[in-house]
This record gives C-alpha cells, sequence and structure tokens, in this order.
C-alpha cells in the first residue's frame, strides 16, 4: 500500500510537469521570433497539422522526457523491505510453537503481502486449520469390532484383565466377554485349535493388508542397520514413522503396537514383522 501511494504521488508530479512544459512551450512560442527559430524550422506537415494533436503530441514528449521522476530503484527498496519484514515472521511470539521449540518459517519474501490479500479462508475438512493428529481406536474385522487395550487388539466387550493367551499380543483370545453378542456365542462354542487359528489369521492378515497398503516412510537413519531397528539382544527399538496422510501414519503405528510391523522397502518389496517373524511382499 505504501509503494502504490508513492508511485500515485509521483505519477501525479510526473503530470504535473509535463504539463505545465507543454503550456510554457506554447507561452514561449506565442512570439513568433521563437515560434520557428532557424535551427528548428517546421515542416509542411506539422504547420498544417491539428493543434489539439500537436498539444498530444508535446506533452508525450514531455511524459518520456520526465519519466525518470519515477525511480526503478523504488521497487529494489520494497524488495529489501520485504525480504527484512519477512524476519518478523519468524520473530512472532503469537507464531511460535512451544511443543516442538519451532518458529515460523518464511520460505519467500512475497509470503508478508500474499497473507495481506487473505480476507476469506474456506476450509473442506478438520485437519485444514487444526494440528491434525490420528490416533487409532477401534476397527471391526469380519464384522467383530476390535479396540486397542495396553498395546492389544482386543474384542469388544473383553475386560483388560482377561487372561491372555498371546505372547505377542496380537489378539486376545481366551477369557469371556463381559457383553453378550450372537457372533462371541458363534466363536465360543469352536474349541478346536483349527477354527481358533482361522480366527487368527484374519487377524493377522487385516493388520498386514494395514501394513502393506500405505505410502507411510521410515526414518532413513533406523533403515541404515542391516538388522534395521532390531537389535541383536531381540529387543526392539520404535519406528519413526513419516507419511503425508495422518491416517496412514495412525494405522501403520497402531498395527506396529499390536505385533505386525512395518520395517521398510527393499528395492520392489515391502517388508513387515508379524509376530517377530520377518516377511516380504
Amino acid at each position: 500500500r505504501s509503494m502504490n501511494s508513492f508511485l500515485i504521488i509521483y505519477l501525479i508530479i510526473l503530470l504535473f510537469e509535463a504539463i505545465l512544459s507543454t503550456i510554457l512551450k506554447y507561452a514561449w512560442q506565442a512570439e513568433e521570433k521563437w515560434d520557428e527559430p532557424w535551427y528548428n524550422e517546421k515542416t509542411e506537415h506539422e504547420r498544417n497539422s491539428s493543434k489539439i494533436l500537436r498539444f498530444i503530441s508535446d506533452f508525450l514528449a514531455f511524459l518520456v522526457l520526465y519519466n525518470f521522476i519515477i525511480p526503478i530503484s523504488l521497487y529494489v527498496t520494497v524488495e529489501m523491505q520485504k525480504f527484512l519484514g519477512s524476519f518478523f515472521i519468524g520473530w512472532d511470539l503469537d507464531l511460535y510453537h512451544e511443543e516442538t521449540n519451532q518458529r515460523a518459517q518464511v520460505n519467500t519474501s512475497d509470503l508478508n503481502e500474499e497473507l495481506g490479500q487473505v480476507e476469506y479462508v474456506f476450509t473442506d475438512k478438520t485437519g485444514t486449520l487444526t494440528e491434525n493428529e490420528m490416533q487409532f481406536r477401534e476397527c471391526s474385522i469380519n464384522g467383530i469390532k476390535y479396540q486397542e487395550v495396553n498395546g492389544k487388539l482386543t474384542p469388544e466387550g473383553f475386560s483388560e484383565d482377561s487372561p491372555d493367551g498371546n505372547r505377542h499380543g496380537l489378539v486376545r483370545f481366551f477369557g469371556f466377554p463381559t457383553i453378550s453378542h450372537p457372533r462371541w456365542k458363534e466363536f465360543y462354542f469352536r474349541e478346536s485349535p483349527k477354527h481358533k487359528s482361522e480366527f487368527l489369521n484374519k487377524e493377522e492378515l487385516f493388520l498386514k493388508a494395514v501394513c502393506l497398503c500405505h505410502t507411510v516412510q521410515i526414518n532413513a537413519d533406523q533403515t541404515d542397520g542391516a538388522d534395521g531397528p532390531w537389535h541383536a539382544n531381540g529387543i526392539t527399538s520404535p519406528l519413526e514413522y513419516y507419511a503425508s496422510s495422518p491416517d496412514e501414519k495412525a494405522l501403520v503405528e497402531a498395527a506396529s503396537r499390536v505385533g505386525v510391523v512395518f520395517t521398510g522397502i527393499s528395492g520392489d518389496s515391502m517388508e513387515v514383522k508379524s509376530l517377530g517373524k520377518p516377511e516380504r511382499y
């Protein structure tokens, strides 16, 4: 806005100078001896041309002569001001994020004026103007609802202190639900190991699909070692996942907590560890 004001002032001065000079020229040429001096004789066309056209032509000629009054350096000065002004965004305490100890970063000097043009903000979903943090809550596998309890994928209705027959914590199978559900009655009447194995396979297959169908990346520092994030003594270090979609990141992290871990991409293959057993797809 300041630059526009300056330009308008300079333009008014330029027009005033051009008009004044044109008027003074015709006032000077009112005398015959100065109207057509020996060093500047008029052509026949100029003598017969319209006075209005001659006035406009002289006015434009003075406009070209005086155009230097609008400084080109003004644009350079304003660009310098934009660059210095961008530091104030980084210094603004209202834009400081205390949790990550980060301040606002300005990647373009035009950011100030671009933000100044914003009058309305339209958003299509929650997350555009919020932190956009996603957390896994519950899922449905083969028609049965599961939720995560203490790092274990637990069917809905199981109490937290139910006996746990699965060392890896994929699914709690033993113990009875606290609520009645027709599907669970059907399941508990199946006591054969075969049916229990089929039940486990469905949950494991679901979690493997979650671990494979995404665009999540792993921190490069954690994929450099030969064993990846799994140390020689069998103790695992938590993987740090990165993703453009917080939904995918939350799902992959939830699967890793309950026993199916996405360990990275090798060439055209994706690698997972299902209950401690490495697999490649």
